[in-house]
């Protein structure tokens, strides 16, 4: 993923576009979705419903002067790495200049937290009601690891999932995060994919 997202950055750079690894997890949690809809779902308490989505939006929780706020990426599944990183980053200026509507904040039906930004490695997310699950990134960094019997350096970026067992229990949200974390390290599928 490392070495995708250094080789592209100068060329997304020239056009205006901030290349970090968030829009790669991104595509890469929207694409998990729909192998795994129970967590792309929510509950409807007072109709005693599980509602599944038909579509993917990816609410982004953004640290502002105000707090945190978390608006919606529509259709994230539908995007491509590119216009994930330029929506994103509009996104994000969008909300920090306070320049936003209640419209933009509705309708997510999975939130990203990123404290990689601010140093941060591991937590515990708490979900975004009525949603049932949270995914929480933590600052990559270079850590030994066992890989065929071999002790080698690799960039490793932490991750924590939260999520409302009264939905998802622990093996399928396991598998879930397998598969986000098979995207992430093949990320030429992220690329090829729709």
């Amino acid at each position: 993923l490392e070495q995708i997202r250094r080789a592209g950055k100068q060329d997304y750079a020239s056009k205006g576009i901030k290349l970090t690894a968030m829009p790669f997890v991104i595509k890469a949690v929207a694409l998990a979705l729909h192998d795994h809809p129970a967590l792309n779902a929510s509950l409807d308490l007072e109709q005693g419903q599980i509602v599944y989505k038909q579509y993917v939006n990816i609410g982004i929780a953004v640290d502002t002067d105000r707090g945190l706020v978390v608006p919606c990426l529509r259709h994230a599944d539908r995007l491509s790495i590119p216009d994930i990183a330029r929506e994103l980053a509009e996104m994000a200026e969008k909300v920090r200049s306070g320049d936003f509507s209640v419209d933009d904040l509705r309708g997510g039906t999975f939130t990203i937290s990123n404290l990689g930004a601010i140093g941060g490695t591991y937590s515990t997310p708490i979900v975004n009601v009525p949603e049932v699950a949270i995914l929480l990134v933590g600052r990559s960094r270079k850590m030994p690891v066992v890989r065929d019997d071999q002790i080698t350096i690799r960039l490793m970026m932490p991750l924590s999932l939260s999520y409302d067992h009264r939905l998802v229990d622990g093996a399928a949200a396991a598998r879930f995060l397998n598969d986000v974390i098979s995207y992430l390290e093949a990320p030429g599928r992220l690329l090829l994919a729709p």
